[in-house]
């Protein structure tokens, strides 16, 4: 699939290129937690608590994982419009790829990469239905953090950062509704600008407006979004479900309180900066979570080495095995 992602155009560089410095800072950060957890952990005892795991249940958090990336894809295939529906396969395969990406590359540009593979009704059309998975997300994550906020033992490190989360969640939720039910009136707006400017590149970028609007569709119709807020609702509850598995893996007693705490942290660790694989960040991330519940550092190392590699090893090992398949490069460049 050599046409699947843009290629991005050579042109003459007049210009001093910008540097983003976002990916070495992500770099530089996993570095430091990495180098903090080599000083600080009992690596006699790390190595005692992974021979004690039980990997039956390591195994169905692994399983539930992967159903998790089912439900994900059979949740996206309802954001389109009928005509326009991609099949299951094609979308699971873009999924995860996306992911891949994601992971090892900088600036997300598995999102771009799930929109051009998948190609259903224009590419900035597929993009909005990224953006209301991302809407329905948000709500998910949403709750939880309001169900930890009540619980005054958690660190005051983290609810600052559960209040702006929430408070953000529900500007954005609003934003999001109130676009849902204006977005007749944008119709009806666009198509009036359309027939006065009839300027191509005016007419190329009020299409594109259109298409984008068209994705938020499933906002505004029950009988798809309902559909879609009870997939969203079975996949947070896996997500949380891999977690508190992963604590009586490693010889814990398991804890929904911890399963959601642990959840949310690494989640709102996405925004962190990290090198790519997410190396460092999501294990440091993880070992200061689980301390918060008593969990001691060999078995929270233990359990952060387990949970990275089946919610991002695995996902993006398959996901580069597809890309590789379809001659897809995972730093958004195609293969000639």
């Amino acid at each position: 699939m050599n046409e699947g992602l843009p290629v991005a155009e050579r042109k003459p560089r007049h210009c001093t290129r910008s540097v983003n410095f976002r990916p070495w800072l992500g770099i530089v950060l996993s570095i430091v937690c990495l180098v903090w957890l080599i000083c600080t952990m009992d690596w006699a005892g790390v190595w005692m608590a992974m021979t004690q795991v039980n990997y039956w249940l390591v195994a169905a958090a692994l399983l539930l994982n992967l159903a998790s990336v089912l439900l994900r894809t059979a949740r996206w295939r309802l954001m389109f419009r009928q005509h326009h529906v991609p099949s299951f396969g094609r979308l699971i395969v873009a999924l995860l790829i996306g992911q891949a990406i994601n992971v090892i590359a900088p600036a997300r540009l598995g999102d771009l990469a799930r929109a051009a593979l998948v190609d259903a009704g224009g590419t900035v059309y597929t993009l909005g239905t990224l953006a209301v998975e991302k809407a329905l997300d948000l709500l998910m994550l949403a709750m939880p953090v309001v169900l930890l906020l009540s619980q005054a033992a958690l660190p005051v490190w983290w609810r600052e950062s559960g209040y702006v989360l929430v408070a953000t969640s529900a500007l954005a939720l609003v934003a999001v509704a109130v676009l849902v039910v204006g977005r007749r009136w944008v119709a009806r707006l666009l198509e009036q600008l359309a027939a006065r400017w009839r300027h191509p590149t005016v007419q190329r970028a009020l299409n594109l407006a259109g298409q984008f609007l068209l994705s938020l569709d499933i906002l505004g119709r029950p009988t798809q979004l309902l559909p879609a807020l009870a997939w969203s609702t079975l996949i947070w509850l896996l997500y949380g479900t891999v977690n508190y598995i992963l604590l009586g893996a490693v010889g814990e007693r398991p804890s929904v309180l911890a399963a959601l705490f642990l959840l949310v942290v690494l989640q709102l660790g996405i925004a962190v900066p990290s090198s790519p694989g997410r190396i460092g960040v999501f294990h440091y991330l993880c070992v200061q979570a689980l301390t918060v519940f008593g969990v001691n550092g060999p078995k929270a190392f233990s359990y952060a080495v387990i949970l990275h590699l089946i919610s991002v090893g695995v996902p993006m090992a398959i996901g580069s095995a597809l890309a590789w398949r379809l001659g897809v490069s995972l730093w958004g460049k195609v293969e000639s």
